[in-house]
């Protein structure tokens, strides 16, 4: 089996994520559109899908 073969059939895609990017794990990069995002779940919250109960 070629390779490409291998990686088209895969269902997790296969990533290399830089660790200098591990940096930003304990930063809140945008904490206005963070608020907004959080404000809107609070009004509106997830889908039914998403939620556990």
């Amino acid at each position: 089996m070629k390779v490409t073969d291998e990686i088209k059939k895969r269902k997790i895609p296969i990533v290399r994520v830089d660790k200098v990017l591990n940096k930003f794990d304990d930063k809140i990069l945008f904490p206005d559109k963070l608020e907004k995002a959080n404000e809107v779940l609070r009004k509106v919250g997830l889908p039914k899908q998403w939620t556990t109960t």
